[in-house]
């Protein structure tokens, strides 16, 4: 093995300044991933704050729509307990109102009295898959206590 020594006189070279190609790489990897995570947290966020949006819409429409059916009289077929009525729907843009009106069956005496009593469930939908359903439900009375 032949090995060449530099003459002592010669000065040394500096290393060369910079970063190697697979330096360059492997960081250029880093950062995509980095920036992929923050893209898929924007993304969600985005779709979470549509959910929201729209969850708060759908509660102001059924508190709305449960103002309504409080202010029609007792015997307005919008509260009809009927079954070939219940259960009730109306659309409302993106969003579906259902809801059921019942009576009940056992009413004590001493309580309800002469008083006519109604039950409404009221249940807001989408078709959004993010979209949770929103339900409200009040007694309605009619009559002397």
């Amino acid at each position: 093995m032949y090995r060449q020594l530099m003459p002592a006189n010669e000065p040394r070279r500096p290393p060369a300044a910079g970063f190697t190609p697979m330096e360059v790489m492997i960081a250029m990897v880093i950062l995509s991933v980095g920036i992929l995570g923050v893209f898929s947290m924007q993304i969600r966020a985005i779709n979470q704050n549509a959910a929201a949006r729209m969850q708060t819409e759908a509660t102001a429409l059924a508190a709305q729509h449960m103002e309504l059916l409080k202010a029609v009289p007792f015997d307005h077929t919008m509260l009809s307990a009927d079954a070939g009525l219940n259960p009730h729907a109306a659309p409302r843009g993106a969003f579906t109102l259902q809801w059921t009106v019942t009576t009940p069956t056992v009413s004590p005496a001493d309580v309800y009295r002469d008083l006519s009593v109604k039950i409404v469930n009221l249940t807001v939908t989408c078709a959004n898959p993010n979209f949770q359903p929103v339900q409200l439900s009040f007694v309605r009375g009619h009559g002397q206590m």
